[in-house]
């Protein structure tokens, strides 16, 4: 038997099978699908069991589902009613008995069926008092043989819609592709397939869809799902050889005195987990082609602190360092930060944002080449600022940021600098190896020494519930400490029934008369929001009601308290990350998670509460995230645009983690060179945009 490839299948077109004229083809390649290989992998969203065939002396009145019955038409009808509804009737009968199925509506039934037509029909059915039974718009196909039946029979696939084609074209479709591939070229040997105990890729593409058990369907997902895991890191692991090829970096004079003088020059010790990251970074710092690294670290793990130091490492090689930020807020308060922290060693330090006007000694300093750290926004990336020395580029949230965004700091430069990239949202790391395959990945596991637990308290919408919030902003306010409250959304909406920050601090401002009220939204100028963070670090507010522009980044020591208003609609990371705003100093610190007003955890979404109840459980932001990624709805894990990713055709991150490291097992120790060819060559078919990969990053 001739074994068929994908490239063989791709290059197949679907004119050649049965019955697919212009008009289908048409439709077809409208949705994507230009060859036998796309419409083998135009999966099927679920299935309809109608595999169980029923005898009609069986049927009872218990029945409430759907069942299917083999039978013979005996009689055709059409009777139309006074209000012209045309109602067509067959009786069928098997050898055990009669039923009647009746069609409502201009369903042309009697033009497709005949007398002593063999037929297979699924349905709900009515057995009525007097034992006679009925089926109402009923599933129906007629046969010769059972394998022709495509709508009942068996376990049915049902594909997303196509714009002028039924399921029953595309069953029919999908058959005739299988039937021409009779064998598929599998890159797992059989010795392989029984010692990870998956299914071979012929019966994995006969069964994802028709198969004769759900066994036989989540065995083939599963073996395909494992596939297109391995064409991920197949991908990866060809962009990382050809970027330390074709790549020329800037190799930085970093020693081992390094790492200690810095350590001994900074206010606080580094956990071991940091030292670990940090030499990591500088381990690649010190080649000559550029890093491209991942940090990630839970909230309040100190990655700020691991910046610092590559960018300390990277002036002393008299490079400039740039960080570049989602928000101004975030970018304002990494130059407060590591001004504080590199002040030992009389680094320069500017500030690029839209909002600064006097740009002159900024823009010298970066035209002219001269060692600096430059901070951030999307100023950073303007046609007027070009880098002239740059050694390294931090990109922090960077899921934030386009690929075209992250991409234009570097791709200018005659040496391409070192990247690191920061993301404040935990990712499993698993998770994170599939999704920045093509990154090093560096994790920080454990939190500074001192850093308090914050205690977590859920409350609903109910009087008393406030009552009880006001009484523990009481309790921190005579404690002289300062208090967030973050609402979602800047003005009260019609449709939502959601606390606006605006009328949160009229609230607030009436209950706290005799402390210090302030807000922070979006569209509050970079002056004013600038005062008010100098403000809120210098203790000079005591209630800052704020919108989710405080979510990552924001550092008040003296802040204990974090009321979140409306706390159902936020995402999972997104808590964790606003909780991760309080207890940061000495005092012991309370995150309220509030429920809209009126609203109690039976009468908000199931989603919602499988969060709130997740965040009050769990102080692990890389727990929650795995848990986030098994609630969560449609989306990418990390909002990003990853453009291997978007080419997942039934891989799913949220659940096929154990397929996913079953597959990473496999690519470590099962890879040949001739197997790595033949998955090569499939992910270059399978994933159109793999020669892009590289720039997504």
């Amino acid at each position: 038997m001739v074994e068929r490839n994908i490239k063989y299948l791709d290059n197949i077109s679907l004119d050649e099978i049965k019955g697919f004229g212009e008009k289908r083809l048409s439709s077809f390649k409208k949705y994507g699908i230009n060859n036998i290989s796309n419409l083998l992998r135009f999966f099927p969203r679920k299935h309809i069991d109608r595999s169980q065939i029923s005898k009609i002396s069986s049927i009872t009145s218990e029945i409430s589902k759907e069942i299917t019955i083999l039978g013979e038409v005996t009689d055709v009808s059409v009777f139309t009613t006074k209000t012209r509804l045309r109602i067509a009737t067959l009786i069928i009968k098997d050898d055990t008995g009669l039923i009647r199925a009746k069609w409502f509506g201009p369903q042309y039934i009697e033009t497709r069926f005949k007398k002593d037509d063999s037929v297979a029909i699924s349905g709900i059915p009515d057995v009525k008092k007097t034992g006679s039974i009925e089926f109402k718009n009923a599933t129906i196909e007629k046969f010769s043989d059972l394998e022709e039946l495509n709508e009942t029979g068996s376990l049915i696939p049902i594909y997303p819609k196509i714009e002028g084609l039924s399921s029953t074209i595309i069953r029919k479709g999908i058959k005739e592709a299988l039937r021409r591939t009779p064998k598929m070229e599998d890159f797992v040997t059989n010795k392989e397939l029984s010692e990870y105990k998956i299914t071979d890729r012929t019966s994995s593409y006969k069964n994802i869809h028709f198969p004769e058990t759900i066994k036989d369907y989540e065995e083939a997902r599963n073996r395909l799902a494992f596939d297109e895991f391995l064409y991920l890191q197949s991908i990866f692991k060809e962009i990382k050889e050809t970027y330390s090829k074709k790549q020329t970096g800037i190799k930085h004079s970093i020693n081992k005195d390094t790492l200690n003088y810095f350590g001994e020059k900074i206010p606080f010790d580094l956990t071991k987990s940091q030292k670990k990251v940090i030499n990591e970074i500088f381990k690649d710092m010190s080649n000559e082609f550029p890093m491209k690294r991942l940090l990630q670290g839970d909230v309040g793990s100190g990655k700020t602190i691991v910046a610092a130091a590559a960018v300390y490492a990277t002036i002393n090689s008299l490079h400039q360092a740039v960080l570049m930020a989602p928000t101004e807020v975030l970018a304002e308060q990494h130059f407060t930060s590591l001004s504080q922290i590199l002040i030992f060693n009389d680094i320069e330090i500017h500030l690029l944002t839209s909002s600064v006007t006097d740009r002159d000694k900024i823009m010298q300093t970066i035209n002219e080449g001269i060692p600096a750290l430059i901070i951030g926004t999307h100023a950073l990336i303007q046609d007027n600022v070009k880098f002239k020395n740059l050694g390294l580029a931090i990109i922090d949230e960077q899921q934030r940021f386009g690929v075209e965004q992250r991409k234009k700091l570097t791709s200018d430069l005659k040496d391409t600098p070192h990247q690191l990239v920061m993301t404040a949202t935990p990712i499993p790391r698993t998770a994170a190896l599939a999704i920045y395959g093509d990154l090093d990945l560096s994790v920080i596991d454990e939190l500074p020494p001192g850093r308090k637990s914050i205690n977590s308290i859920l409350l609903e919408g109910r009087t008393e519930d406030t009552e009880e919030i006001y009484k523990t902003c009481e309790k921190h306010l005579e404690n002289n400490s300062q208090i967030f409250v973050v609402c979602p959304f800047i003005e009260e909406s019609e449709k939502l029934d959601i606390k606006a920050a605006e009328n949160v601090y009229k609230q607030y401002k009436e209950k706290f008369k005799n402390y210090r009220v302030e807000i922070l939204h979006g569209k509050i100028s970079s002056d004013e929001k600038e005062e008010i963070m100098k403000n809120m670090n210098t203790n000079n507010i005591d209630i800052l009601i704020s919108t989710v522009v405080i979510e990552v980044g924001i550092d008040i020591p003296n802040a204990s308290l974090m009321i979140i208003e409306s706390a159902e609609r936020f995402g999972l990371n997104q808590l964790h990350q606003l909780r991760g705003r309080v207890g940061r100093g000495e005092k012991k610190s309370d995150c309220i998670f509030h429920i809209t007003d009126g609203k109690d955890m039976e009468t908000i979404t199931e989603v919602g509460n499988k969060r709130l109840k997740a965040i009050v459980e769990n102080n692990d932001g890389f727990k929650l995230s795995e848990i986030d990624l098994q609630i969560r709805g449609e989306g990418k894990v990390t909002g990003t645009s990853q453009s291997g990713m978007s080419d997942l055709k039934i891989a799913d991150i949220r659940y096929d983690y154990d397929i996913l490291q079953l597959s990473k097992k496999y690519f470590e120790n099962n890879i040949t060179s001739k197997n790595n060819a033949l998955i090569q060559e499939e992910a270059k078919i399978l994933f159109p945009n793999f020669g892009k990969v590289e720039d997504s990053t």
